[in-house]
């Protein structure tokens, strides 16, 4: 009989992780229909590329820059600065108004007007995104007076909307503004609606708009799934189609249709590099209700992280109003911790068990072979060590988190939650046990594969060979690897394992991969590194 024994545990080993990782609380809304896993794998999939597109943006930025730089069209040196501004505006509100300021300065003669008008309102728009409404509105103003051509007043309306949008949905409900906005913000949808073509997609989209205010749910369904069909996936129609469509389907009780087009609104922003989209803070929302804390944290946290990139400030401050997640998100990563800490214990006996067979079965075999001993003996220690380094891990793991948890008992009997949310919020405590779960799991890995970064090395150009510090085990694309080598591929369950983003994983997988001789069969070669089973196939043959 042939007994492979890196196959049998890593299959029990992927086994187990997916058990851990894919672990929730279930739904606190039995009336809903079941989350939809396939959307959420395919939205995660986007966010894991989110740095793919955003790199494509700034390429294409850059290239604009150049012609700025190169002095060599000075006659559209306007359309350029008006291009980057636009192309800023919903990534990086700063650099918006700063190339809205430079665009302001160098209008051209212009019979007409219009670039002037245009500039102005690049720049008011900017503002709005930013969050600087004073200066907007000043600046609206002082347009509003002027005789203003047909392409110039649909200009203006388009800019007065996005500004009294932003200024709707930093006040809320909670103030006596909400109304005034409101209203301004439909007398903008008026004016476009009179002065924009039936044919013109923006038309359509406020009309349709219009419609799911009204709760004219069939009609509204019917005008924006029209919407989705003639609009490409990367263009703001289609985004904002897809979270109205997201509306109408809640209100007509199709959760599915619901969680589906807020997961399409939410692609369409991170494939445009959108950072002020509201789809996906909505989704994490829905999620965190329906008890999906996992995919809501991690949503609801990339979302900010890209408001705060982008200096987002208005939309920083509506995702503010989905902090409850915080809370209910940190009682479940310690449930969560708990569950991986089983996991871990479960893997370690599973192991042990395995040694136990794995050593039965060897010796049944070379018992007359001193070869064949000195070879079983090398694995024996090496399923040892394997075992052994697991529940050292497993065992630190779960002092450190009962001396956490007694701290946490303590804050909160004693009256000191803000202390609490301090010493959370100041990153102290996950700084030291992320550090210290990473020592523990890189000592692990060079007692398993002692020669672990030799072997990727052979793997890697000449020039990009790694090459670590006097003081450094591994580092965390070699970390990442040494699970890929055990088998557990999926960026998603490393991020979870590690403690890392799922953005963060792939990064560093990437990284590593343009540092390869062979880029495409990188992966596979890593996970074909030094194989146990090679050498002892041959003896159980």
């Amino acid at each position: 009989m042939k007994i492979i024994p890196d196959i049998i545990i890593l299959a029990i080993l992927t086994f187990l992780l997916s058990a851990s990782c894919g672990s929730g609380q279930p739904s606190r809304h039995n009336n809903h229909a079941s989350i939809p896993s396939e959307t959420l794998r395919r939205l995660n999939t986007t966010i894991a590329k989110a740095p793919i597109y955003q790199e494509m943006k700034k390429i294409y930025i850059d290239s604009l820059k150049n012609l700025l730089k190169s002095g060599n069209m000075p006659s559209s040196q306007w359309e350029v600065l008006i291009e980057i501004a636009d192309q800023y505006r919903q990534m990086n509100a700063d650099s918006s108004m700063y190339y809205a300021e430079k665009a302001v300065e160098s209008v051209p003669e212009d019979p007409t007007g219009f670039k002037r008008i245009r500039s102005e309102l690049s720049l008011v728009t900017a503002l709005s995104t930013a969050g600087i409404f004073s200066p907007a509105v000043q600046r609206l103003d002082s347009i509003s007076g002027l005789q203003l051509t047909k392409e110039a007043r649909i200009e203006f309306w388009k800019a007065s909307r996005i500004m009294y949008s932003y200024m709707l949905a930093f006040v809320q409900d909670h103030s006596k503004y909400a109304n005034i906005f409101r209203e301004k913000y439909i007398n903008c949808d008026d004016s476009l609606l009179v002065l924009l073509p039936e044919t013109d997609p923006f038309r359509k989209f406020i009309y349709a708009e219009r419609l799911v205010n009204d709760a004219k749910w069939e009609k509204a369904k019917s005008q924006i799934e029209e919407l989705l069909k003639s609009n490409p996936v990367e263009s703001n129609i289609y985004a904002m189609s897809a979270f109205q469509l997201a509306l109408v389907n809640k209100n007509l009780g199709d959760y599915t249709g619901y969680v589906e087009n807020l997961s399409l609104s939410a692609e369409s922003d991170i494939k445009r590099c959108v950072k002020e989209g509201i789809a996906l803070p909505t989704l994490a929302n829905w999620l965190y209700e329906e008890g999906d804390l996992e995919n809501a944290f991690n949503y609801i946290n990339f979302a900010l992280e890209e408001a705060n990139s982008g200096n987002i400030r208005m939309r920083t401050v509506s995702i503010a109003t989905f902090m409850p997640l915080i809370d209910e998100a940190y009682r479940h990563n310690i449930d969560s911790s708990n569950n991986k800490l089983l996991a871990y214990l479960l893997i370690s006996t599973s192991l042990l068990l395995i040694a136990i067979i794995l050593s039965t079965a060897l010796i049944k075999n070379v018992r007359n072979s001193r070869s064949k001993e000195k070879k079983l003996e090398a694995t024996s220690k090496m399923l040892e060590a394997y075992v052994g380094n697991f529940i050292g891990v497993c065992s630190n793991y779960a002092s450190r988190l009962d001396q956490f948890s007694k701290l946490v008992t303590r804050k909160i009997n004693a009256g000191q939650s803000e202390d609490l949310l301090k010493l959370i919020s100041a990153g102290k405590v996950n700084d030291e046990e992320s550090e210290e779960f990473y020592r523990l799991i890189d000592k692990a890995i060079l007692d398993i594969f002692p020669d672990f970064v030799e072997q990727i090395n052979t793997l890697l150009l000449p020039d990009k060979k790694i090459e670590l510090k006097p003081d450094e085990l591994l580092i965390p694309e070699v970390r990442i690897y040494a699970f890929v080598r055990l088998g557990v591929d999926q960026s998603n369950k490393i991020a979870q394992i590690l403690n890392y983003s799922v953005n963060t994983v792939y990064s560093y997988r990437n990284r590593m991969r343009n540092r390869a001789i062979d880029r495409e069969k990188f992966d596979a070669n890593i996970a074909n590194l030094g194989r146990v089973d090679d050498g002892l196939a041959s003896y159980l043959g």
